[in-house]
């Protein structure tokens, strides 16, 4: 074996465990949401990738403080939290690698100017040569991995800098994602005790009314008045009860989409990366079948688009806030709410779009307008028995961007027609319905000072029509 074959096979050999080791990593994180085992894995993954003795895993707070999550060998799991902190202008290597964004190199801490606070930490581990790795979200530095030899110094090569740097990229996601499951269960624990209090202020206001409003009765006609005000009083109070429900609903949802984001993303991020490497590599290493080649590549690259656009359309529909001033785009809007629902039509039920062909952006609640889009294709689809179709249609009106949305099911009578954004009205079977999508629905399209109207015809099918203000040069002048 001539030396060539030699140094292939070895490299070769190098890659394989590096990818074992990635793989091992990635499964890892795929399998918990916990913050802390998150952080483990990843300081251990990576020691063990570039062979280091010592690692250590720096996250960064909003006060200017550095958070130590984990380190290899793992910490004493009885280390008091206050110990973990420490002033981020205390280690200005870590402040250097944060403020620049790029991996920092020391070949030799004996050699180097440090801190007293870096000092310690070095004396205390024993360490010689330490490289900083960033960890890169969204162009910021949400924290720092270092990696360090004991007792003695080694040389880094640029190739094993440049491995850290793109891993470390990579697994910024799963770190930025197990943090924000933390944040959302935390969270939902909040709001559901909060919906308790509330919902027993409420049922205790309930009884105290309905007491009064029993006295009230025995009494004459002139306090009628007040009466009827304490009725409007308690519509008003039943009506905020059901919105505390539907909010903890949404809030739930948040997190169920957020952690299947989470899911999603990590393998997507490793697919991908696997992916760019394919390319690479064999744009450097001859081959002989170039169309099947692409084919396989492009084959991978559309299946990960198609996930990515998934994944943005759960982000999209999970968005929990109350800025009425977004950007909205029409079609991004109707696109996703129909990949959302993509299951559900299958081959049962034809969509056809007749889109405006501009780009139509308007101020608006991305999330809470999802939230209508899929509640009321949500009926269309649920009214068609066997296979139908939907419509979908955008027009501009009188100042207004409309949409559209007619199906081929059933209908409803013109009886139910009218009290069909009655709170808990429906006309689904018992246990299929709640009768509160369209009445959340309807508020939502009022707070954007819209309309939304409905048609239809037993037999025929039911057309929906939502009316949204539209001033694109008033519009583009503001923004």
């Amino acid at each position: 074996m001539n030396a060539k074959s030699l140094n292939f096979k070895t490299e070769f050999h190098r890659k394989l465990h590096e990818q074992e080791i990635l793989l091992k990593v990635s499964q890892s994180i795929i399998g918990t949401l916990d913050y802390g085992k998150v952080l483990q894995v990843i300081s251990d993954g990576m020691s063990e990738l570039l062979n280091i003795e010592s690692s250590a895993i720096y996250l960064l707070k909003e006060d200017n403080m550095l958070y130590l999550g984990a380190t290899t060998p793992p910490l004493d799991p009885s280390m008091p939290d206050f110990l973990r902190r420490a002033a981020l202008k205390d280690h200005p290597h870590i402040l250097k690698t944060i403020t620049t964004g790029r991996p920092l190199y020391l070949p030799d801490t004996k050699k180097e100017t440090l801190s007293q606070s870096e000092k310690e930490v070095i004396e205390m581990r024993n360490l010689r040569s330490l490289l900083y790795l960033p960890f890169i979200q969204e162009s910021h530095a949400i924290g720092v991995l270092i990696l360090g030899t004991q007792s003695k110094s080694r040389r880094f090569q640029e190739d094993e800098i440049d491995l850290g740097q793109t891993v470390a990229n990579q697994l910024s996601i799963g770190i930025q994602n197990a943090l924000l499951h933390g944040e959302l269960r935390v969270h939902k624990e909040n709001l559901e005790e909060l919906v308790k209090e509330k919902t027993r202020d409420l049922d205790q206001a309930i009884t105290e009314l309905q007491k009064l409003n029993q006295e009230l009765g025995e009494k004459n006609e002139d306090i009628y008045a007040k009466n009827e005000e304490l009725e409007a009083t308690l519509k008003h109070l039943k009506e905020t009860q059901t919105y505390l429900v539907e909010a903890e609903k949404m809030a739930s949802l948040g997190i169920l989409t957020a952690g299947v984001a989470h899911e999603i993303n990590n393998p997507l991020n490793f697919i991908t990366g696997a992916t760019e490497g394919l390319e690479k590599y064999f744009e450097e290493q001859p081959h002989n079948d170039n169309g099947r080649l692409n084919f396989f590549l492009n084959s991978l690259q559309t299946g990960i688009e198609r996930v990515s656009r998934i994944v943005e359309g759960l982000n999209q529909f999970s968005r929990d806030n109350e800025n009425y001033n977004e950007r909205c785009n029409l079609n991004k809007l109707i696109d996703s709410s129909l990949l959302m629902l993509n299951h559900q039509l299958k081959d049962r039920i034809r969509v056809n779009r007749e889109l405006l062909k501009d780009e139509i952006v308007f101020p608006g609640n991305i999330g809470k307008l999802h939230q209508v889009m899929v509640n009321i294709l949500t009926n269309a689809i649920q009214s068609i028995e066997g296979k139908g179709q939907i419509d979908i249609r955008t027009r501009i009106e009188d100042g207004y961007v409309v949409i559209s949305i007619s199906d081929s099911g059933k209908g409803i009578c013109e009886a139910d027609l009218n009290h069909i954004t009655d709170p808990f009205f429906t006309t689904k079977e018992p246990g299929k319905g709640t009768g509160l999508g369209l009445s959340i629905s309807y508020t939502i399209i009022q707070n954007h000072s819209g309309q939304l109207k409905f048609r239809s015809e037993v037999g025929t099918g039911t057309t929906a029509e939502i009316y949204l203000p539209y001033n694109q040069r008033e519009y583009d002048t503001e923004n």
